[in-house]
């Protein structure tokens, strides 16, 4: 005796899918495949786009990968990294900005963890700032 006809199927959809849409004329048939014909052209478009810019981009490698390919010392690849940490303070004064980065720094050498962290993405253990 529920009401919420659980079990008792659901609501019947009307069969008629040749009924007109809005004033277009255009069956509901007609209105979605017209909709998945452009959702393919969009998408084809977004990934000829894509592997355009990423073809450019391809020749900005990331600082994890000109390490690896020996661009870069372990130094050069942890500077990089805290530029991108820390590209969002970029309004912060020069001083109190290469402060923070000072810290950080120091941080990814002093801390067990981030030494870690630092190794295993390196393959080497972060030196310190004085040595």
């Amino acid at each position: 005796m529920g009401i919420d006809r659980i079990g008792k199927g659901g609501p019947t959809l009307p069969t008629n899918t040749t009924a007109e849409v809005g004033k277009s004329g255009q069956s509901f048939e007609a209105t979605l495949q017209e909709k998945a014909g452009a959702e393919k052209v969009g998408k084809a478009e977004t990934a000829g786009s894509v592997g355009g810019a990423g073809a450019v981009e391809g020749a900005a490698a990331s600082p994890l990968e000109k390490l690896r390919a020996g661009q870069i010392d372990l130094n050069g690849y942890l500077d990089l990294k805290l530029d991108q940490a820390t590209a969002h303070l970029q309004g912060l004064a020069p001083a109190h900005l290469d402060a923070i980065k000072k810290a950080l720094r120091e941080q990814l050498t002093t801390d067990p963890m981030l030494a870690d962290l630092v190794k295993r993405a390196s393959g080497q253990a972060p030196a310190s700032p004085e040595g």
